[in-house]
């Protein structure tokens, strides 16, 4: 028989040993097909459409975009609209309309190129811009559209604009409508 001290190091070693295979060897518990779902959903989503406008509501709204793609590498695709009056022709030159979209995109396409993604960027001219989201929405197959907001202020209080009521009406894919808190 062997030394007391020895068989009682033996008797730990067995111990642990047989507790750690036990853990590692162990099965997680399964994923209700409900919470299943919802993962794919969110996972499933490989282009990303981002309406820009000047300011950090849209800023916000690429962040959330690029956080939400990035486990899937989704394509974020970043979009400006220059509303054009209909009193006016559709081609007029509107410069500094078009000089704000600009760079309301190249700040969007930063934010986006800092989170590893080559953004894909539209800059475009239409009536309505809720008709301009969704025509390239509709175009680019988009799976979701991310919207950032903040609240206007109406004669009966407050509301969001009719932009974003025309989007989360009429979309055929998920719309995410993030709004920035106030000071925020």
């Amino acid at each position: 028989m062997g030394h007391p001290l020895g068989v009682a190091l033996a008797l730990i070693f067995l111990t642990l040993l047989v507790g750690t295979l036990t853990w590692m060897l162990r099965l997680p518990k399964p994923v209700p097909p409900e919470v299943a779902r919802v993962i794919y959903s969110v996972e499933a989503a490989r282009r990303i459409l981002v309406p820009i406008i000047e300011g950090v509501y849209s800023e916000r709204a690429v962040e959330l975009a690029c956080r939400l793609g990035e486990r899937q590498n989704a394509q974020i695709i970043l979009l400006h609209v220059i509303e054009v009056p209909y009193t006016v022709p559709l081609d007029a030159p509107l410069p500094e309309l078009e000089e704000k979209g600009k760079k309301a995109l190249e700040t969007a396409r930063f934010i986006a190129v800092q989170h590893g993604f080559k953004p894909e960027l539209h800059l475009i001219r239409h009536r309505s811009a809720s008709e301009g989201i969704l025509n390239l929405a509709k175009e680019s197959k988009v799976d979701q559209i991310i919207m950032g907001i903040g609240l206007k202020k109406t004669s009966y209080g407050e509301g969001i604009g009719r932009t974003v009521r025309e989007v989360l009406r009429r979309a055929n894919c998920e719309v995410i409508v993030s709004k920035v808190p106030i000071g925020g």
